[in-house]
Order: structure tokens, then C-alpha cells, then sequence
């Protein structure tokens, strides 16, 4: 599929639940979200074949944490035969990643990115609202053990909370093959509680680390990527807030309640629910072709939804 400016889109960010057992002050509120109908791991499987069937060759899984989805290492088995899709990554916040990093690898999951602000389990703890470090860094050792390549680790870096640990977060990179990611912090949904000034750019990072060489990017996606001289794993720059990746989205995101995306940040949602669950191929080819043309050149509006219920 290709929109009105001619980008090919073929990665596809499914957002399996909003749940999370964590509540991360950037991206959920304290109290739970209410109870709400969510798409099930068969529809989900559905509507991945009748993307493929459009050329979608990508997949992520997202949340919420889609690891509480029951049946999930089975699910990524099911996607691995979907004639067309070729890889499968998980965006994870790695609490319950200990267990099932090698399950899921057996079953076909590629790669990982995990979720991890801070080093300190205090500070970590706040962020997460009671999270547990340890449960994360097991995760964290037993994906780099089981096979999945590359294990990224996402950071959202914000100004008085954990900016202090850059260089901390880039020492990991120095003898461990891991793909650290900087974050920018984005100001909407849970990002609007924090102050302007949290905001460390893109920009003030790389002065921060130093001279840093350019590096290959492991896949296809927003991070400017480089790496410490001599260092086994990198370190990659996304700029959600300073600088605007628009020009080379490849992605369509469903939610969890069957909303597709075309751009995280625009307010445009295409509901294709009842076409998923009454199993309507064709219109839900057309569905997608049509949430496609309409994509934005570039970001048009923030909606102010939580990360949660976007899937990210």
C-alpha cells in the first residue's frame, strides 16, 4: 500500500490490550482504565492476514503490555504462518518477560524493545508507581540469552527525574550488544502533566554523550542511530518532539478496541471493529486501503489520549 505522498506502508503496530500492570507516570494515569470491549487474539489474526494481503510484511505488538494477553505465545506462532509477514518484534515492559523471552522466540518472535527509564530501582519504582527493577533487568538477560535480536531498550528521558543516567544507560551499550533508545518526552495523553522544561531534545543527548560514530541501523524506523567508539550494541536518538520523523512513516496502528490509525499523533480513527469480528475480507481490504489514502503528510493535530490506548 502506498499513501498520497507515495510512502510505502507495510509495518503494522497492533495494540493487543490497554491493560498494563504497570503505571507509568508519562503514560497512565494512576487509577485503572474502566473496563472495556477488546478485540481477541483471533481477531487479531484476522485482520493481520487481510493486511498482509496488502502487502503489510511487518509486525509489533503493543499495549498496554500485550504480554498479559492470554495465549500470546501461541498468537506469535499463528502470525509466523501468516503468508507475507516476515517479522515479528513486542514492545514489552519486560515484568513478565523472564519466563517467556524463549517461548516466545521458539514460536517466532524476532526482536524486543523493553521499557526501562532508570537503573535505580527507587526511581524506578516512582516512574512505574511500584514496579519492580529486578523483574525487568531478568527480562531484559533473558531475552539477550534466548536468541532475540536486537534487544532494544527504550528510555524516555526527562529533565530532573532521570537525565542524570545517559551516560549510565549509554556504559550498557560498552560491552553488551543491546540497542539503547532515547525517547523524547511527548506532550500528550499523561505527557501533558509534566512541565515544558522536562523536555531533553534529541540534540541536548548527543552533545551530553560526546563524540559518537554513526552506526547501521538494526531495522527500519525512527531512531538516528550511532554507537560509543568501540562499543558492542548502540545507541539511537528519537525526536517525537524537536524534530518530526513523518517523512519516512512506513506504519498503521490498530487499537485494541479495532480503531485504525494512520498517523499516532492526528486525530483520524477509522472504527473497522464489526468488519473484523463478522470476518469481512474485502471490506476491510477496502477499509485499509481507504485509512491509507488518507494518511497525513506530517502530523496535523494531537489528540489527547493516553499512549495506552494507541498502542504507542
Amino acid at each position: 500500500m502506498r499513501d498520497q505522498v507515495g510512502r510505502s506502508i507495510d509495518y503494522l503496530r497492533l495494540s493487543l490490550t490497554a491493560k498494563c500492570d504497570l503505571r507509568c507516570r508519562y503514560c497512565q494515569p494512576e487509577a485503572r482504565l474502566a473496563n472495556i470491549s477488546e478485540l481477541d487474539l483471533a481477531d487479531f489474526l484476522f485482520f493481520v492476514q487481510v493486511a498482509a494481503s496488502l502487502g503489510i510484511s511487518r509486525v509489533r505488538l503493543t499495549g498496554g503490555e500485550p504480554l498479559l494477553k492470554p495465549g500470546i505465545v501461541d498468537f506469535i506462532g499463528e502470525l509466523a504462518g501468516v503468508p507475507g509477514i516476515k517479522d515479528i518484534a513486542l514492545t514489552t515492559n519486560g515484568t513478565l518477560l523472564a519466563g517467556l523471552a524463549l517461548p516466545l522466540w521458539r514460536k517466532g518472535l524476532k526482536r524486543v524493545n523493553i521499557s526501562l527509564d532508570s537503573l535505580n530501582p527507587e526511581r524506578y519504582a516512582y516512574m512505574t508507581r511500584g514496579g519492580e527493577l529486578h523483574r525487568v533487568m531478568a527480562g531484559v538477560y533473558a531475552a539477550l540469552d534466548s536468541g532475540l535480536y536486537p534487544v532494544k531498550l527504550n528510555c524516555v528521558v526527562i529533565r530532573g527525574f532521570n537525565d542524570d543516567e545517559v551516560e549510565a544507560f549509554a556504559d550498557l551499550t560498552r560491552h553488551q550488544d543491546v540497542a539503547v533508545r532515547f525517547i523524547e518526552l511527548m506532550s500528550f495523553g499523561e505527557g501533558t502533566n509534566f512541565p515544558a522544561t522536562a523536555l531533553v531534545t534529541m540534540r541536548e543527548l548527543m552533545d551530553t554523550l560526546g563524540p559518537l560514530e554513526a552506526a547501521v541501523q538494526e531495522s527500519a524506523g525512527p531512531a538516528k542511530v550511532f554507537r560509543l567508539p568501540g562499543a558492542l550494541g548502540t545507541i539511537g536518538f528519537i525526536s517525537g518532539t524537536s524534530e518530526y520523523f513523518c517523512g519516512g512513516c512506513n506504519r498503521l496502528r490498530i487499537t485494541a478496541q479495532g480503531c485504525v490509525r494512520p498517523c499516532l499523533f492526528a486525530d483520524l480513527e477509522v472504527d473497522v471493529a464489526e468488519l473484523i469480528v463478522t470476518r469481512q475480507f474485502g471490506a476491510l481490504q477496502s477499509a485499509l486501503q481507504l485509512a491509507v489514502a488518507n494518511k497525513p503528510r506530517r502530523e496535523l493535530s494531537i489528540d489527547n489520549r493516553r499512549m495506552a490506548e494507541i498502542g504507542g
